[in-house]
């Protein structure tokens, strides 16, 4: 799972939920790929990344 932040809001056509614009979610990075993938017929981004996915590569420096 991953961390996500909702830039527009929207309705996840898989499970129902809606999403709010400014709102914090976690997502499968699966799902959440698929998810910007269906939502690409609409203008502009509806997720962006927020957690770290390099965490692992700071801790050994």
């Amino acid at each position: 799972m991953a961390k996500y932040k909702v830039l527009q809001s929207f309705k996840d056509i898989k499970t129902k939920e809606e999403y709010t614009e400014g709102q914090a979610i976690d997502m499968a990075v699966k799902r959440a790929d698929e998810a910007m993938k269906n939502l690409k017929k609409w203008d502009g981004d509806f997720l962006e990344r927020v957690d770290n996915k390099n965490n692992e590569q700071e801790d050994g420096e």
